[in-house]
């Protein structure tokens, strides 16, 4: 990642502006190949609820959610997979021996660290694992299931100790160990990808090329950002790092062995050193922005996180406490359903069952024809759901009571706070 001519700085809206044609925000994909899109785009989080079918549809047209969900759960060219920060994302089959080698191996971890702790032996832990692996082979099994089927003797509650730091039973840790060793997939059971029932399968029965550990990490880090940098250009090292899970020196080595090489832009009102494929240096410098593109975007839609910080790059900070979700009244770094204009997010809307309409709150004074425009792009969004969806769940799997995400109750908490993350 070397230096190249001298270049005038550019302004965070040419970014802005370059990411939303690059993430095919500003017009539709050229083609109805969805695998295709997120080749080009960058994996997609689902965390158990519509963002996929949501994501597609702004940047594709026509799309059924129903060509999706056959990628998924009958074709399998799309894998639902636990990867990246613990984070479930839609990944193309080719990439799955990245996705698993990459992925945060938490309760390896945190198991290790409570061995002493254990009510349950290592040795019976492998018993138990083995146990379940067996019991898999005949199909697809439910937790329930699965304990059903289980030696009794070997499924143990976890003590208030153990569950406080996400160790709850004998059961869930060992199904959680055999997906952090690529041996085990979660998937829902009923062919959607918005709905919370899970059942646990075989890796080898979706996917018998699969063989993570085969990568080194180092090539797994070189291989991932070569595919991020080509979606998310131009970023910087620590971005790459944050998506990825991974230390900033191993982002910069993976960004390191990218051909052509990564070079710098200067970016006005940082120092931060972003960087591009220096294959694509002229056309970003060359790019017009168009005058008006907007569009609506779903929870963790990969344009908002896909970089790290989204205040005074995304949104000023004047809205800084206004597109988040909260945890217990306190702002987290998890952006809402949001409306993009020009780059910016500019409001935040959400799906009404009462009204079987979208409901939308903007933040940002805008001119008339831009709301016509919005309201506009709000209506096509309402028919799809209706025609393809039938309800929205706009939050994952780990919303809750505490977590606080209705546009019309957070509007009592504006003005209380702003996101860590406050630097580009």
């Amino acid at each position: 990642m070397t230096g190249s001519k001298v270049r005038k700085p550019v302004p965070i809206s040419h970014l802005n502006a370059w990411r939303m044609q690059r993430q095919f925000l500003d017009r539709p994909f050229g083609s109805k190949n969805i695998v295709d899109l997120i080749n080009s785009i960058g994996w997609i989080y689902s965390p158990g609820c519509s963002t996929p079918y949501l994501s597609l549809w702004a940047r594709m047209s026509p799309f059924r959610a129903e060509d999706l969900n056959r990628l998924v759960f009958d074709d399998h060219k799309l894998l639902q997979l636990e990867t990246l920060r613990g984070c479930t994302m839609l990944v193309p089959r080719d990439q799955a021996n990245i996705a698993l080698r990459i992925r945060t191996r938490t309760f390896t971890e945190l198991s290790k660290q409570a061995r002493q702790q254990m009510p349950i032996t290592d040795a019976e832990m492998e018993k138990l694992k083995g146990a379940i692996l067996k019991s898999l082979h005949s199909g697809p099994k439910t937790s329930e299931q699965l304990q059903q089927m289980l030696p009794p003797d070997l499924i143990r509650d976890f003590g208030a100790d153990l569950k406080r730091i996400g160790l709850t039973n004998s059961l869930s840790l060992g199904i959680n160990l055999l997906k952090e060793e690529g041996k085990v997939l979660k998937q829902q059971s009923k062919r959607r990808l918005d709905t919370m029932h899970y059942s646990f399968v075989l890796t080898s029965s979706i996917l018998p090329e699969a063989d993570p550990f085969s990568l080194r990490l180092e090539e797994a880090c070189a291989q991932l950002a070569d595919q991020y940098f080509k979606a998310e250009a131009p970023a910087r090292a620590k971005d790459f790092a944050w998506w990825a899970g991974i230390n900033v020196t191993d982002a910069i080595r993976g960004g390191g062995e990218i051909k052509p090489k990564l070079v710098p832009v200067s970016v006005e009102g940082t120092a931060d050193e972003f960087l591009i494929s220096e294959s694509e240096l002229d056309d970003f410098f060359a790019f017009e922005p168009q005058d008006f593109v907007i569009n609506f975007i779903p929870y963790r839609d990969t344009y908002l996180k896909g970089q790290r910080e989204i205040l005074n790059r995304f949104i000023s900070s004047e809205h800084a406490d206004k597109p988040f979700s909260r945890w217990k009244g306190k702002l987290i770094n998890d952006p809402l359903a949001t409306i993009i204009v020009n780059g910016r997010v500019v409001g935040v809307w959400e799906w009404s069952e009462d009204g079987d309409d979208i409901d939308l709150l903007l933040f940002d004074s805008i001119a008339k024809s831009a709301e016509r425009a919005i309201h506009k792009r709000a209506s096509e969004l309402a028919g799809f759901i209706r025609s393809n969806l039938g309800e929205v769940r706009l939050q994952g799997v780990d919303y809750g009571p505490h977590q606080t995400t209705g546009i019309h109750d957070l509007k009592a908490f504006w003005g209380k706070g702003a996101p860590a993350d406050s630097r580009v």
